[in-house]
């Protein structure tokens, strides 16, 4: 019987081997309007970004841990089974990169918390899609889940406290704290969180006089709440901060404002700015979900290609 249809084997197509032995094409994620509820489901947007491969990526990490966070806590009882499924995946693949860097596990432990109190809610009604029994096994796996991470804490700590104790009085270890004050400012004005600042200060005095800088502050500030413009001075504080100003009845004075309490208030009002080290993005042109290291074979090759990030909340809402 002849072969009708186009070989597998044919110029231009990607083909990726899968865990099971079989081969399959390599899929590009459309989310343009005419199918996103058709085509483009949780389990859809997982696999075609390799989001639980991702999550060795050290980059991407923050960026998964927050769309987990998200599922978690808002759209637990609208995933499906396999998006449940998928969803085990990633943060088994993110328990495991924890075991082996010893890295992120207040996030992780954070992360199964609220897991385990949104399904614990929903007892003994278990409105999610599932039976009881599933669910059931659910909480045994994210228990088991949470002992390992409480174990792994306590096993650093049993280290450090052993660390200590054999540390002799003459062992000369270069610290943080004996770093010049100048490469302490550097160290310092890279937090992009008030709150690691103050944490920070609290370390010694040296560190506390660094912390308390306006300068720091009023960079902070324009990071999260500032304009994008450069114009004059005024544009460049933003809308937000000359807000927050006329409010409290001042002169817009960058030079006499107090950075540290604005920082605060600000975020108070409006939240921080989302800061990931890499983001998925969306072609403006073909409508194509990607990582933002990754090359985007746009099919439009002759217009001049552009793209936006997509924040974690916006994948979700677009998605669920």
């Amino acid at each position: 019987m002849p072969f009708i249809g186009r070989d597998w084997r044919a110029y231009g197509e990607q083909w990726t081997k899968t865990d099971i032995g079989s081969w399959e094409r390599s899929r590009r994620l459309s989310l343009s309007s005419s199918s996103i509820n058709s085509n483009s489901s949780l389990s859809d947007v997982f696999n075609a970004l390799e989001i639980t491969d991702s999550v060795s990526n050290i980059r991407r990490f923050n960026y998964i841990a927050k769309v987990v966070q998200i599922l978690f806590k808002e759209k637990l009882g609208e995933l499906s089974g396999n998006a449940q499924r998928s969803l085990f995946q990633v943060i088994g693949r993110m328990i495991d990169m924890v075991l082996k860097t010893g890295d992120n596990i207040s996030l992780m432990q954070r992360i199964l918390t609220q897991f385990h109190s949104s399904i614990k809610s929903a007892y003994p009604y278990y409105y999610y899609i599932g039976s009881a029994p599933l669910w059931q096994r659910h909480i045994k796996m994210l228990t088991r889940m949470q002992e390992t991470i409480k174990q792994v804490q306590a096993n650093m700590t049993e280290t450090d406290e052993d660390d200590k104790d054999n540390d002799s009085p003459n062992d000369n270890k270069l610290t943080f704290d004996y770093l010049p004050v100048e490469m302490q400012r550097e160290v310092v004005r890279r937090l992009d969180n008030g709150t690691d600042i103050v944490n920070v200060g609290m370390i010694n005095t040296n560190l506390y006089r660094v912390s308390q800088e306006l300068l720091i502050w009023r960079q902070l500030c324009l990071y999260h709440f500032g304009g994008d413009t450069q114009n004059s001075d005024n544009s460049m504080l933003g809308e937000k901060i000359l807000r927050l100003m006329r409010k409290q009845r001042n002169d817009v004075d960058k030079n006499n404002i107090d950075w540290k309490t604005a920082y605060f208030k600000l975020k108070r009002q409006y939240g921080l700015r989302e800061v990931y080290a890499e983001m998925i993005h969306q072609c403006q042109l073909c409508k194509c979900l990607y990582w933002q290291d990754t090359d985007h074979p746009c099919p439009y090759e002759t217009l001049s290609p552009s793209s936006i990030p997509i924040t974690p909340r916006k994948l979700v809402t677009i998605l669920v």
